[in-house]
């Protein structure tokens, strides 16, 4: 990320002179990647294992307020990935796959909130552990479920300008579905939901609130399903209020939310008739924001078969 220093010192003081006579009651980010999932959203993959590489990388200009006006302009980039796997096996529990996942990711800026800020550098940022993922399979549709706790390990300190982690444990309940339209099951639409808890921010009262995510798509399968393309969105919103400790800083008041819109397409990794990952590529507008900032963002998934498959003769 480039060095904006002296701009983003002039974009933080305009915030605080804005907001020196607000009350203590602002919004600020939670953990989940928006976007970080799209098309078949609703769908557990098949069983087997993968190691996997998400990378996601965010680049906004404006803030917006709770009316959806420019308050401010400025210029941030952001970037989070890191290596994972994720195991599908075949044990059923009430009738479903089981599945768990981890991912330990880095980051080189973790936005807290609105704020442009001075890239603090890059490190390790909190880690995402699966313990429990459910997938159902029908004939016309997928059904999935899942539990998720994400692990503070990341850099922080209370105040500090140079945080890679949230400081804070989240929990996230989430629930989707992927419908087939058609006997082939080559199209396809799915949304999964998500709903984040945290706990308070270390050493400090501050506590983000509660934030419903909702992500998936409609779209083709192609190749016999080794590829597909489509159309994908997520939205999130704030429920309930952040308590902020002391003066709020940089943030604007409002309950935040924001969609985001693009397309996505799933290619296959395979050479000599054998089958090793696939790589998915997803690219979304932000639009809609309220006390947010608006920008893109792109979300690439790079997936390796733990046992490469190859085509029958």
């Amino acid at each position: 990320m480039r060095n904006r220093r002296n701009g983003n010192s002039l974009f933080a003081l305009a915030v605080g002179l804005i907001l020196s006579a607000a009350p203590a009651s602002a919004q600020l980010n939670g953990q989940n990647i928006k976007g970080d999932v799209g098309l078949k959203s609703g769908s557990q993959a098949p069983a087997g294992g993968y190691v996997i590489l998400p990378l996601y990388w965010y680049s906004a200009d404006a803030v917006k307020n709770r009316d959806g006006d420019e308050v401010l302009h400025g210029s941030l980039d952001a970037f989070v990935g890191g290596p994972g796997i994720n195991i599908v096996t075949t044990r059923k529990l009430m009738g479903a796959n089981y599945g768990f996942l981890v991912v330990l990711p880095f980051a080189n800026n973790r936005l807290q909130g609105t704020e442009l800020d001075e890239n603090p550098g890059g490190g390790l940022t909190d880690m995402f552990v699966q313990p429990l993922s459910l997938g159902w399979h029908v004939k016309s549709a997928d059904v999935t479920t899942s539990y998720g706790l994400y692990i503070p390990i990341g850099r922080y300190e209370d105040g500090a300008s140079n945080n890679t982690g949230l400081g804070m444990w989240g929990h996230e309940l989430s629930a989707g579905a992927t419908v087939y339209l058609n006997d082939s099951r080559t199209w396809h639409a799915a949304t999964l939901a998500s709903l984040d808890f945290q706990s308070k921010k270390e050493h400090s009262k501050t506590k983000v609130g509660n934030i419903l995510n909702l992500e998936g798509g409609v779209g083709r399968d192609l190749l016999k399903g080794a590829a597909s393309v489509g159309l994908v969105y997520y939205a999130t919103y704030k429920l309930t209020d952040d308590h902020i400790e002391g003066l709020p800083g940089i943030l604007i008041r409002g309950k935040n939310r924001v969609w985001g819109l693009g397309p996505e397409a799933t290619l296959p990794l395979a050479a000599k008739r054998t089958l090793y990952g696939f790589v998915t590529v997803r690219y979304q507008w932000e639009l809609g924001a309220r006390t947010t900032t608006e920008g893109g963002a792109w979300n690439v998934l790079a997936t390796f078969l733990l046992k490469p498959i190859k085509a029958q003769s």
